[in-house]
């Protein structure tokens, strides 16, 4: 879907749009080295504790480079393997640390067949050490309290206890420009910019400790095959996704690094679009 069907437009927060306008170059590498190593430490517990497979639709793009020719960027994809309810998962990163801007991400939508929240991760420079750590609900929240208790309840004291470490540091916590990116954010969030030191001390574990919860819910899943609620999960599962990813704030830098053409395709793989190298159909 070209962007331009949508009337919300990406927004960056107001600091990074005034570092980028200003055109200075940061050499972030120390910190990207952190965060991108434990968005990979993530990725090996995960997936030694559930099976996926790779879809190889977008193999060519495993690596891929900048309009200049330098390396940029990865990006690989994965299915959850047999009884695995993970419907689509992201593993790719783009951005050159030692020019600022990078953009992590690791992402696990679930099968229409469970009411699992999903699990989102990004991680990046801008330029202080950004991370975002949430489960994504699958209705909406107000209306059902029950979900909310079901699934937020068990992790309520550890995102309370991560942004009481956020005051009492005094580090800003993270506010994304667009209203849409804050309404897409749940009350469980574990997510921030600022140094590395406080990403060190404050945030890794308590991630890892989500991630840990999370797992144990996909391992121990009820699946549930009524035709019609997985239907109904299927199409908000698509929508949500497709929102999510075609109005990334950082999409207009992706376009600028690589081309209008190569960053819708990143898109749309990134919205599970294109599958075995074949167009996503909505079920």
């Amino acid at each position: 879907m070209p962007q331009s069907q949508f009337k919300t437009k990406p927004m960056m927060t107001e600091e990074f749009a005034r570092h980028l306008a200003s055109g200075q170059q940061l050499d972030t590498s120390a910190i990207y080295t952190e965060v991108l190593a434990l968005r990979d430490r993530i990725w090996d517990y995960v997936s030694s504790e559930l099976e996926f497979t790779e879809d190889l639709g977008c193999e060519d793009i495993h690596e891929f480079s900048d309009l200049a020719g330098n390396h940029l960027g990865r990006m690989r994809n994965f299915t959850g393997k047999g009884d695995n309810p993970i419907d689509w998962v992201i593993h790719s990163n783009i951005g050159l640390p030692e020019n600022t801007f990078t953009n992590i991400h690791l992402t696990f939508w679930m099968k229409d067949n469970t009411d699992i929240p999903h699990l989102g991760l990004a991680f990046g420079t801008l330029p202080e050490a950004f991370y975002y750590a949430d489960l994504m609900p699958r209705y909406e929240l107000v209306t059902h309290p029950n979900y909310v208790e079901k699934y937020y309840a068990p992790v309520n004291q550890l995102a309370l206890n991560h942004a009481k470490a956020l005051y009492e540091e005094g580090v800003k916590p993270f506010t994304a420009a667009m209203p849409f990116i804050r309404a897409s954010i749940s009350p469980c969030t574990i997510c921030g910019v600022g140094p590395l030191a406080f990403f060190k001390d404050h945030a890794e574990e308590q991630i890892m400790e989500l991630i840990k919860y999370w797992v144990g819910l996909v391992k121990q899943a009820k699946l549930d095959n009524d035709p019609e609620s997985c239907a109904e999960r299927r199409k908000r599962d698509y929508q949500q996704r497709k929102n999510i990813v075609y109005l990334d704030p950082a999409n207009p830098i992706a376009e600028r690094l690589v081309g209008k053409e190569a960053a819708d395709r990143l898109v749309r793989i990134l919205a599970g679009e294109e599958r075995n190298g074949q167009p996503y159909v909505q079920g």
